[in-house]
């Protein structure tokens, strides 16, 4: 099946990447299924995700393997996209000519060059290294492997999603990243301790910014956002208004009521 194919592709790229994952964290659609998965209990529920694995490369010198990424994926063969019209660097990896790997980083620094290869595809972007500063870190088993992996917290991912969607270029990628905030705002198991937790960056620049988008996307149940995330999310059969819960869970998070006042 094309899933069980994916989850293969994933568990493959950790193991290529094995040496690398502790100057790496992954961002992007894996991570709620990690949530899901790894970090909750007794979730069931499974994300819709993507093929593609997305990485956060620390602007900062915080570990060497002594071999770049480039070396490695190249030594395993995996195949090269050429980006550049004309170019033959930088590169954009694929693991078994499907599954491709992103690397992100934010603006500034040049240590994550060094680390992936210069030959290596790197987007830059700002407000990244709110994402990695604010992760947790998780053992993953399959089979008898092991790894240890970093990825956002479910609060820092929640806002960042929120912040940066808007933003976006690419309508499919606007509904993915609103589905995968809504994915956590709804099965994460402690959602008081989720929400208190997203509140705590209430004076960033972020937070504002995320508020904002919310309030613009989710003025009610019929707002674009709630239409982008019923879309992803597909017929849902155990709730009967799906796009209310959508708008309810995005309200709450960002547009607190005094106690006794609903929606």
């Amino acid at each position: 099946m094309p899933e069980d194919r994916g989850l293969s592709d994933f568990f493959g790229v950790l193991e290529d990447l094995k040496e690398h994952l502790p100057g790496l964290t992954l961002v992007g659609g894996w991570v709620p299924y990690l949530y899901a998965n790894f970090l909750w209990r007794g979730v069931k529920a499974r994300p819709v995700f993507t093929s593609d694995v997305d990485w956060g490369v620390s602007p900062e010198r915080t570990f060497f393997p002594g071999r770049t990424v480039f070396r490695a994926l190249s030594a395993l063969g995996y195949s090269e996209r050429h980006i550049e019209l004309g170019k033959l660097q930088p590169v954009v990896f694929y693991r078994n000519n499907r599954t491709r790997l992103d690397f992100i980083a934010p603006s500034g620094g040049r240590e994550a060059e060094r680390f992936l290869g210069r030959e290596v595809a790197l987007s830059r972007l700002d407000d990244f290294g709110f994402l990695l500063k604010n992760t947790v870190t998780l053992r993953l088993r399959r089979g008898n492997s092991e790894y240890i992996l970093k990825c956002p917290s479910p609060a820092a991912f929640v806002l960042h999603k929120c912040a940066t969607f808007a933003g976006r270029a690419d309508a499919q990628k606007i509904g993915k990243d609103l589905y995968y905030a809504y994915f956590v705002l709804r099965y994460a198991p402690d959602g008081a301790a989720l929400l208190s937790e997203l509140r705590g960056y209430g004076r960033s620049a972020i937070f504002r910014r995320a508020r904002a988008n919310v309030r613009a996307w989710f003025p009610d149940k019929y707002g674009r956002g709630c239409v982008y995330v019923r879309r992803e999310n597909g017929p849902d059969e155990y709730i009967e208004d799906l796009a209310g819960d959508i708008f309810r869970r995005f309200d709450s998070a960002f547009n607190p009521r005094p106690p006794g006042r609903g929606f």
